[in-house]
């Protein structure tokens, strides 16, 4: 099924998952969609496998977390999501060197905490792992616990070429 991108959330300067100067980092793009899903996009790379040819599942877990996490931002941009409990099912392996999307959404919304799930699939939406989460929400200024949030560091990204539409399974 084909979901319009609505807009396109911020990357930061050193987040692991969507930090553009961490040269470590994943540097992850997120979208959201009309259907209130949040679409992660990232192609995985050599340096991060595990076995050969296939993706770690620390990194798979990562990109899973984060997207669920975020969802959470489609509401309430100083508002985030800290986790409290992950379980992931890796169904099949995950390769590198593809474009891959990971959706996550919420599932159950509280005054405290909330619930998401996501899935990671490949490049023909052939679901790869799923993942059930629960997030304790935090502004983010208890998250940067009395430090000044740096708002320099947390940056819209103009894609060269903006994606308008996503197909993903339904």
């Amino acid at each position: 099924m084909t979901y319009k991108v609505v807009r396109k959330q911020n990357n930061s300067h050193m987040c692991f998952v969507c930090g553009l100067a961490n040269d470590a980092g994943l540097h992850t793009s997120f979208y959201e969609l009309e259907n209130k899903r949040l679409l992660a996009i990232f192609k995985g790379h050599e340096i991060h496998q595990s076995y050969p040819q296939r993706m770690h599942g620390g990194i798979v877990s990562a990109l899973l977390d984060e997207t669920i996490g975020r969802a959470i931002l489609m509401d309430n941009e100083n508002l985030w999501g800290v986790t409290i409990d992950m379980n992931i099912r890796f169904h099949k392996p995950v390769p590198l060197d593809q474009e891959l999307k990971v959706v996550g959404y919420i599932t159950n919304l509280r005054s405290r905490t909330f619930e998401g799930e996501g899935y990671l699939c490949d490049k023909n939406n052939q679901i790869l792992a799923t993942c059930k989460a629960k997030y304790i929400k935090q502004s983010v200024d208890t998250i940067v616990n009395g430090e000044k949030f740096v708002e320099e560091q947390w940056i819209y990204v103009e894609d060269e070429e903006p994606p308008l539409s996503f197909d993903l399974p339904q």
